[in-house]
C-alpha cells in the first residue's frame, strides 16, 4: 500500500479499530465526512435494539504534517461529548478500490475506513460564527453532510455534531449528538458572500434562522459586517 496523498472528499465508515495500549474502543458506529479542507466525525455505540448512544464527535481542518509518509493531523476546532485525549495524528494509506488504512503516530492504533462507493458530487464546506460568538462548521459532499456547532452558553446547549443527508424535506441528521424521538431536521442555504443560515424545522430546536459569518482559514477573529434590517432572513 502506498501513503495517501490526501483522502478524497467522501463519506467514510470505520470497519476496524485496534489499539496497542488503550482500552478497547466501544464506538461501533463511526462516520467521517471529509471535504477538501474540513472534516466532521461522529462516534456512537449501538445496542441490540438499534438505539444509538453518542460518545464523541469533532470537526475542523485536515492538515498534512509529513507528505513523504502520508501523515495528517485532524485539527479539532469543535469537539463534543467525551474528550479525545490526545492529538489526532496518523498516517493514511490507500487501500485500492476500498478505502483507507490509518495508522496512529508511534503505531499505537490501526483503523480501517471504508469509502462509500457513491459518486461524491459537489463539495461545499464552510466555517462561521454567529452574533453570539457560537461557531459552526459544515462539510457537504454530494447529498451527505456533517455539521458541528460550538457551545451556545446563551441557549444552554453544549457543542454538538450531526451527520446525515439532504432530503426532499430538508437536511436530516441521521447521526446526532442530540437525543430525541426524531432526528434533527433543518435547512442550511449558503450565500454568495460566504455566510450560511441554519433554520431548525422541528421540535425544541425550531426558532428564528441563525446566520453565520464566514471564518476564513487565515483569519482567527470574527469578521465584521455591517448590520442591516432582515440580516437573519436574507
Amino acid at each position: 500500500m502506498e501513503p495517501a496523498l490526501r483522502p478524497a472528499p467522501a463519506v467514510y465508515r470505520r470497519r476496524l479499530f485496534h489499539s496497542r495500549d488503550a482500552t478497547p474502543d466501544q464506538c461501533s458506529d463511526v462516520v467521517w465526512i471529509q471535504g477538501n479542507r474540513l472534516f466532521c466525525d461522529a462516534r456512537f455505540s449501538t445496542d441490540d435494539s438499534g438505539a444509538r448512544d453518542f460518545h464523541m464527535g469533532f470537526a475542523g481542518r485536515l492538515q498534512c504534517t509529513d507528505a513523504a509518509i502520508g501523515e495528517f493531523e485532524w485539527v479539532h476546532a469543535i469537539a463534543a461529548g467525551e474528550a479525545f485525549g490526545s492529538a489526532d495524528i496518523g498516517q493514511l494509506f490507500d487501500v485500492p478500490g476500498w478505502g483507507l488504512l490509518e495508522v496512529g503516530r508511534q503505531l499505537d492504533y490501526v483503523e480501517l475506513w471504508e469509502q462509500r462507493p457513491d459518486e461524491p458530487g459537489p463539495v461545499w464546506e464552510a466555517r462561521g460564527v454567529d452574533d453570539h460568538g457560537t461557531e459552526a462548521l459544515v462539510v457537504c459532499v454530494g447529498d451527505s453532510f456533517g455539521l458541528a456547532l460550538g457551545a451556545d452558553p446563551a441557549g444552554g446547549r453544549p457543542s454538538s455534531v450531526h451527520i446525515g443527508s439532504r432530503t426532499a424535506q430538508g437536511w436530516l441528521a441521521r447521526y446526532s449528538s442530540w437525543s430525541g424521538p426524531e432526528p434533527p431536521l433543518f435547512s442550511l442555504p449558503p450565500h454568495s458572500d460566504g455566510r450560511f443560515v441554519i433554520s431548525w424545522q422541528a421540535g425544541e430546536h425550531s426558532g428564528p434562522p441563525v446566520s453565520f459569518d464566514p471564518i476564513h482559514p487565515t483569519r482567527a477573529t470574527r469578521p465584521t459586517r455591517p448590520t442591516h434590517s432582515g440580516a437573519e432572513n436574507d
